[in-house]
């Protein structure tokens, strides 16, 4: 099961937006208010998985294809509705019910997704721990439709970064074999803190992609205490770490390198932060990210 798990992610949001755009099209709205409800429900789809789906499985760049092909769905359906000015109809009080329990959950749902940046308290304030690359938020954001993996886990708070290539995919293909496919494997991680070293774990192997280890979710990791805060950095590639328990670190040291360890489908480095215990949230020289945030370096 879990190595079908990358194409259903791949096509989760084009289905959804392929399914908008065709009842959209195919709809024969009988007057404008019936078409203006339309567009509403079949818009607030469209920004949904704009801003939750995962792209990354397939390209970045495709959600705002998706915007676009939206733009030109509307504007052919203006076209089609002038036909029908003369002969339009009210809205029956079943379909517009219906039309407006949907527009009413995906209002929702966008909502939470935009709620997703922020974060509860005071934030803590790291340099970004990588360079060199484009990167790519696969999970992440202070809300259940944008991290539901982590929200499930407890950490609801955490991210999941990877790196995207020019294709604006995070590996060369929806699910390779091999980890060097995934881009980020390998990739060196810096401390974004200065802080000194709580916790180290190094030695596990780095498992297939779609083949993860249970027994030892975290992977090889690193734990930094920052001031009043330990700041959790996990998945890191076997014999990389570069760092002893109680060593002292600056800003841009060099931890190790991301890999595949623990409990993951692929490569990426999931970094999270607790403070006394409980979870604190993240932010990288004052930005807030989330689900489909990229940072470029």
């Amino acid at each position: 099961m879990t190595s079908m798990l990358p194409y259903l992610f791949a096509a989760y949001p084009l289905c959804f937006v392929i399914a908008a755009l065709v009842w959209l099209l195919r709809a024969k709205p009988q007057s404008w208010p019936h078409y203006s409800m339309m567009t509403a429900v079949c818009g607030s789809i469209i920004v949904f998985v704009f801003l939750a789906g995962p792209w990354a499985f397939t390209s970045y760049y495709l959600r705002y294809v998706s915007l676009g092909l939206f733009a030109l769905a509307v504007i052919f359906m203006c076209q089609r509705i002038k036909i029908n000015r003369q002969n339009g109809k009210n809205l029956s009080g079943a379909s517009f019910a219906i039309l407006a329990l949907a527009l009413l959950l995906f209002v929702v749902l966008d909502a939470l997704a935009i709620a997703a940046y922020h974060q509860p308290g005071n934030p803590l304030n790291l340099s970004f721990p990588l360079a060199l690359g484009r990167y790519y938020v696969l999970q992440g954001g202070n809300s259940a439709v944008t991290n539901p993996f982590h929200a499930l886990s407890g950490s609801k708070l955490a991210l999941d970064i990877v790196k995207l290539n020019a294709f604006g995919n995070r590996a060369g293909g929806i699910a390779p074999l091999t980890l060097n496919a995934y881009e980020i494997f390998g990739e060196k991680v810096y401390s974004p803190c200065a802080g000194s070293v709580s916790y180290v774990r190094d030695g596990l192997p780095d498992n297939a992609p779609g083949r993860p280890e249970v027994k030892y979710p975290e992977g090889n990791y690193v734990v930094l205490k920052c001031g009043d805060t330990e700041v959790f950095m996990a998945h890191l590639k076997r014999g990389s770490i570069a760092l002893t328990v109680g060593e002292v670190v600056a800003v841009g040291q060099l931890i190790g390198n991301v890999g595949n360890s623990g409990n993951t489908l692929e490569p990426h480095l999931h970094i999270s932060a607790t403070m006394s215990g409980a979870e604190r949230g993240l932010q990288f020289r004052g930005r807030k990210l989330s689900v489909n945030s990229v940072v470029a370096r």
